[in-house]
């Protein structure tokens, strides 16, 4: 964990302007907090990619979802990828989650909106793909 966090920093060159050259399209995002009654409360997020059909998944899929707060850290969160493919448009498409029954951290009670960096692996190097803003949604 700490050797990826210093390969991330150290990689920090992949960042923004590398990811747009990829051409990798986000096309949907969404975070909620389940607060059913029943069980305990749980952190979501889902969302949709594209990669043109020329890239090869297998070098370069999305690796980690990172929640941050004010510049910290409150979730890392190994991405869970389902791949469809889509041959009429000429590209490959991916959804990705976190893993279900991640906690609620107490933090996330007070937002409305959350901040997420998408961590790719391209070729076994980090990319990474900051987006701000996301609301945050409440299904109770």
């Amino acid at each position: 964990m700490i050797f990826f966090q210093l390969f991330i920093s150290c990689s920090s060159a992949f960042s923004g302007k590398e990811f747009d050259k990829l051409n990798i399209k986000i096309v949907d995002i969404a975070s909620w907090l389940n607060l059913m009654p029943g069980g305990p409360g749980s952190f979501h997020i889902s969302g949709k990619y594209e990669l043109p059909e020329e890239l090869d998944e297998r070098e370069i899929f999305l690796y980690k979802i990172i929640v941050i707060d004010n510049g910290k850290e409150i979730y890392n969160l190994i991405a869970e990828l389902q791949f469809v493919r889509n041959s009429l448009e000429r590209i490959k498409e991916f959804t990705f989650t976190n893993y279900y029954q991640t906690e609620i951290e107490p933090i996330l009670m007070q937002k409305d909106t959350i901040d997420i960096r998408l961590i790719f692996s391209v070729n076994s190097l980090p990319v990474k793909k900051d987006l701000n803003k996301i609301p945050l949604t409440r299904a109770y």
